[in-house]
Parts: C-alpha cells; structure tokens; sequence
C-alpha cells in the first residue's frame, strides 16, 4: 500500500488551486447544521458520502474551514498512483482486489487513528455511487476498525450534496451527522448504517432552509 505524506509545499500550492477551483465551478458551499463537540483528546473518522470526483475536495475544504486536523483520506490505489500529487496532501491507498491488502490499509487507519490530532476519512461506500441511489450498499471498513481497536475515537457521518439553482453555478451542501463512538460501533454496528442513511436523507429534507453557514 502507499502511506500518506504531509509536504507543506504541496499543502500551500493545493490551497491555492483549491480556493480558485471552487469559487470558479459553485456559487457557494454551505453547512446547514452546527458541528457536534469533538473531544480533542481522540482521534475522528469521518464518513462522508461518495458520489462525485469532487468528494475529497470537499472534505479537503471543511478540513481547513471548520475542522482543522491533521487530515488522512483512503483513496483506491489505482487512483492514487494515477494523480500521484495527493499522496503529499494525506491521501494514502487501498486495494480492493485482494483481502490482503484491504486488511493492511484498514490497519494502516487504525494506526494513524492512535494520534488525537488526526481526522481520517473513509468512504463506507468504498465507490462512486449515485447520490439519488436507492440501495446504497455500504462496505465493512469503519465496523472492522471499530472492532479492532483498542482505544475509543469518534466517528462523524458528513452528508454532501451539489444542488444546482437559477444560479449559474450549483451550490454544495453539507450536513454533521450525530457524532458516534468507536465503541458504540462496535458494539452496534447496524448504529452507524442507520446514522449514515439517515443524515443523508435530512440533507434532502433540509438543505433548502435558509438556515446555513457559508465557508467559502
């Protein structure tokens, strides 16, 4: 597997890039609820939904706005190797041909999930999958960690939506799901399904409301 880097270089180079792609491609990025206490004595995984090229993107912008940790995001390692810059941002691989190599990079998140100051994401979809998707199929990594792990870390289920208005340039939502613990998870795994299909249904329900944070 490939390990994630941190090269400051790259992070100011990035955050440039970054801040003019979105004000050139959305009108705005907007948070429509408040984000839940994070104890800053433990690490935090977060679930963001996977349904665009934009995905970490988006995670990589609410990292800097609102959360600011030292973020990690998993990413296929096909894709990886493809746009080899992201490896200097956090961005580490998995593989999911073989078993093996799923269970080293899951490993891999539990390490980096030891240092209070990290914020892992993981896509439990494990792919792109369409954001209207009626049977959105989740896979086994966050229950896996959970259960492997020895110490307790927060795992925060993050809804993105891109809405397009009369606006010329659509509009990103995003929505804080209820903070859960990794105990809580493994325990309850079916806790974190049901949180994770539950926030995205109350970002349909409410993104509309004129009740949001603009971060951009």
């Amino acid at each position: 597997m490939i390990k994630a880097k941190h090269v400051k270089w790259a992070e100011i180079v990035f955050d440039f890039y970054l801040k003019r792609l979105l004000v050139k491609s959305f009108y705005d990025f907007r948070i429509i609820n408040e984000l839940p206490f994070l104890d800053s004595s433990k690490s935090t995984l977060i679930a963001p939904n996977h349904f665009s090229w934009w995905d970490g993107f988006f995670v990589y912008w609410l990292n800097n706005k609102k959360l600011n940790k030292n973020l990690f995001v998993m990413m296929l390692e096909e894709q990886l190797k493809r746009y080899w810059f992201f490896n200097k941002l956090g961005c580490y691989s998995i593989d999911l041909n073989e078993n093996r190599k799923i269970i080293a990079s899951l490993k891999y998140s539990l390490d980096l999930l030891m240092n209070s100051n990290n914020l892992v994401t993981i896509y439990p979809q494990g792919e792109i999958q369409a954001y209207d998707e009626k049977q959105i199929v989740l896979k086994d990594g966050i229950d896996f960690i959970a259960r492997k792990s020895k110490f307790d870390f927060q795992i925060l289920p993050i809804a993105f939506k891109i809405h397009h208005t009369n606006e010329r340039l659509p509009i990103i939502y995003a929505r804080y799901g209820k903070l859960l613990s990794s105990k809580q998870v493994s325990n309850f795994p079916q806790m974190f399904r049901d949180e994770f299909l539950a926030n995205l249904d109350l970002l349909n329900s409410e993104f509309s409301s004129s009740h949001f944070k603009s971060i951009m």
